[in-house]
């Protein structure tokens, strides 16, 4: 076990490595599909990418202005973002809300109750306002994105020496 020598920078890497780690396991391994728990992984892995970053480096999250070909960019193809968020620091402080709040639910299309699509809402007088419906294929790489782009920007500004 190894010591954090810059916390928020080091959390957001660690968890992304902790994803691939076991993405790489699921592969390497004839693990059978109820024993995969890759979607259990991500949701608890948005605390460490999304909650934690949000709570306590939200000058860093990058601001880019969401627009069709950002989302594309971002993986998010197939998935929604209400028209009243307009960047990405405001989707990051509305997602960190949800989740920390427990404000989100996971959908699924079919019978079989797969994970499809996670949907985080806000609850306003006690009914739930969807701002963003995610499909669970796009989610990984969404969080992959979002992470590099905070970790340039930790590593540029936060962690450069004073100059």
């Amino acid at each position: 076990m190894g010591n954090y020598e810059r916390f928020e920078l080091d959390f957001v890497e660690r968890t992304i490595a902790l994803i691939s780690q076991y993405n790489q396991l699921l592969e390497a391994n004839d693990i059978p599909f109820k024993q995969q728990y890759n979607y259990t992984l991500l949701i608890n892995c948005l605390l460490g990418l999304i909650v934690l970053p949000r709570t306590r480096t939200s000058s860093y999250i990058p601001n880019e202005r969401i627009t069709s070909s950002f989302k594309r960019e971002m993986g998010l193809a197939s998935s929604t973002i209400s028209p009243n968020i307009h960047h990405l620091r405001d989707l990051i402080g509305k997602l960190r809300n949800s989740i920390a709040h427990f404000d989100f639910k996971v959908a699924s299309n079919d019978e079989n109750f797969l994970i499809d699509e996670i949907v985080f809402f806000d609850t306003e007088q006690g009914v739930e306002v969807e701002y963003a419906r995610f499909h669970a294929a796009e989610l990984f790489d969404f969080l992959i994105y979002y992470s590099d782009l905070l970790i340039t920007n930790l590593n540029q500004y936060k962690n450069s020496p004073p100059g």
